[in-house]
């Protein structure tokens, strides 16, 4: 009985011990907040490319250059500097918008599954047009699974959207 009183009065070692308790958690929420940090760069750095691109449709360098919509996507995927496969997985919606009544918000997300039809109308000189771009993220550790707006892969879906009158060109 004494050498179990004794074992439990020894308070060596538990600080290893409350380390280890800790670590899992705190490296867990590390991890955590570089994985949200890198997507919100790239996020971001979806919206500054599509900004960039959509200045050479709204000032008609598109249109005299006749992009279509794979030159449009290697431009904006040429103005991210951090977007692995980003020509594969982007998705581009660009419309002529004829009323502001008629835009709506659409939803990327169908069932789980990317669910964009592409299109590439950049309009004439005087029309408005709604560009929307879509590019799904991998996350690099897939420990969060309880967030929403996921697909059924566990990729996530980052947006960028620009809506602007095309120049006199």
């Amino acid at each position: 009985m004494r050498i179990f009183q004794n074992f439990i009065n020894n308070r060596k070692g538990s600080a290893a011990i409350e380390f280890a308790i800790l670590a899992l958690p705190f490296i867990v929420l590390i991890f955590a907040i570089i994985e949200i940090a890198i997507m919100f760069f790239v996020d971001s750095g979806l919206d500054a490319a599509l900004h960039k691109t959509v200045r050479q449709v709204r000032v008609g360098t598109a249109k005299t250059g006749a992009w279509d919509l794979a030159k449009f996507k290697s431009t904006v995927c040429g103005e991210l500097s951090y977007a692995f496969s980003c020509s594969t997985n982007l998705k581009v919606r660009a419309i002529v918008v004829t009323s502001m009544a008629s835009v709506s918000k659409i939803n990327p997300i169908v069932n789980g599954a990317l669910n964009v039809t592409e299109d590439f109308n950049i309009g004439d000189s005087g029309n408005y047009v709604l560009v929307q771009a879509y590019l799904t993220w991998d996350p690099v550790l897939k420990l969060y699974t309880f967030a929403g707006g996921r697909l059924n892969d566990g990729k996530y879906v980052l947006g960028a959207a620009e809506l602007f009158k095309n120049e006199p060109f």
